[in-house]
């Protein structure tokens, strides 16, 4: 009877791991078609689109980046996106941090706020966020789509950060009292260096949802000089609608730092979701 229900366990495990690994290929699969896609050349492509690169076309890529300017497009969402992370996790530390530890007049209704951010659908603030920010005249600057990906980036970022300090002893804060340290160099040099791993996936959550926005993109910016990549890659796509292989190449530039970045900080993000996310 137990060999019976050892092999019924058995079976069950192996069936749970064939499908999660069915999903991870069709996840993973179209990706590595795109890069093999874009190293070759289209003519061999539209002979055949599941052939694989034997002589790979690098030509593609520095074709792709001074064709459709994406160069300029690229280092557009680069600052951008470096700078939502800093000030994403800037802000929303300090406020996980005061929400966590402190007490005082409205601080839940501060965090429920942030939080309630998350329910909102980010399209239905296209038009109030252009009319507000025609008003202000903060249209086609560059630092005007700094205001909503910092902003959309906040919520989540407030409720990983919050949880996750709530874990941490609150005895270290009267340690480093003890040792001399001031209110500023307690929350910065003490707690914030053990949010390593949550600040990782704030890290990769703020750059993803900056990196890849479209919508805002298009409606606040018109000048070609500020584009982003998104925009870039629009423009470049009605462009080279028929150079399959060429926009498969842009599309490899526009995922790349994505790529990176969750493999630089795939671990960290692991378990900061674990013990902020489900601990907290």
């Amino acid at each position: 009877m137990n060999r019976v229900k050892k092999a019924g366990n058995t079976c069950f495990h192996f069936l749970v791991n064939l499908a999660v690994m069915l999903f991870s290929l069709s996840c993973i699969l179209p990706i590595l078609w795109m890069i093999n896609s874009s190293l070759r050349d289209n003519k061999d492509f539209m002979q055949s689109v599941i052939g694989l690169a034997t002589k790979p076309a690098f030509h593609n890529y520095v074709e792709a980046l001074q064709t459709g300017d994406l160069w300029h497009c690229f280092l557009n969402s680069g600052y951008l996106s470096i700078l939502t992370v800093i000030l994403t996790i800037a802000f929303s530390f300090t406020v996980g941090f005061m929400v966590s530890r402190y007490r005082f007049f409205g601080s839940r209704l501060i965090y429920l706020l942030f939080i309630s951010g998350m329910v909102i659908p980010i399209l239905s603030l296209m038009v109030p966020v252009f009319i507000e920010f025609k008003k202000l005249n903060l249209l086609n600057h560059w630092f005007t789509l700094l205001f909503p990906y910092v902003s959309f980036a906040m919520p989540l970022s407030v409720l990983l950060m919050e949880n996750f300090i709530k874990t941490i002893p609150r005895e270290l804060d009267e340690a480093a009292y003890m040792e001399g340290c001031n209110f500023f160099q307690m929350m910065w040099r003490v707690i914030f260096p053990l949010c390593k791993p949550i600040v990782s996936v704030v890290v990769i959550t703020s750059f993803i949802s900056a990196w890849n926005e479209y919508p805002f993109s298009l409606i606040l910016i018109g000048d070609e000089n500020l584009r982003t990549i998104s925009i870039g890659i629009r423009f470049f796509g009605q462009a080279h609608s028929f150079n399959y292989t060429l926009y498969f190449a842009a599309l490899v530039i526009s995922i790349a730092p994505i790529l990176i970045l969750y493999a630089v900080f795939s671990k960290h993000i692991m378990k900061g979701m674990t013990m902020g996310a489900v601990k907290g």
